[in-house]
């Protein structure tokens, strides 16, 4: 159950997620643990939604600051896959309080590229959460 996946968080409780997590294939894969313990908190998948386009919608305030920018560079600021996992559930809890979802499908690539490509995930989730979108491309027809 979704309830047992979200112990795993709690090193006390840790070992109640055990059997679910063994019945997918967890046990053993830290990645496959993360994932499956982020999905179990907050199970809205979302195409497209990548960790960046996500954070970026948790809002922005008048003065042109956004209030997840420190929370996102502590995430982009992740070397190793326990930051990691920590920075996400984080990510994920607030998340779930806005109602936003979260393509997890590309969270599970992003995952499996950390050990060697960290720095590749986190240009994209950079990207996704502060470069400006790509302005739409003018016709031929509109431009008469």
């Amino acid at each position: 159950s979704r309830a047992a996946l979200r112990r795993y968080w709690s090193p006390a409780t840790r070992h109640q997620a055990y059997p679910l997590l063994g019945q997918l294939g967890a046990l053993k894969d830290d990645r496959k643990t993360i994932l499956a313990a982020l999905y179990a908190e907050h199970p809205e998948h979302q195409a497209g939604q990548s960790v960046g386009k996500a954070a970026l919608r948790l809002g922005e305030r008048k003065d042109g600051n956004h209030p997840y920018d420190s929370h996102f560079r502590r995430l982009l600021a992740c070397d190793d896959l326990d930051d990691l996992a920590k920075q996400l559930h984080r990510l994920v809890k607030r998340l779930q309080r806005e109602g936003i979802a979260l393509d997890y499908e590309e969270l599970h690539k992003n995952l499996n590229y950390w050990a060697n490509y960290s720095e590749n995930v986190k240009v994209d989730w950079a990207a996704g959460f502060w470069q400006a979108p790509m302005a739409p491309k003018q016709t031929e027809a509109a431009e008469v």
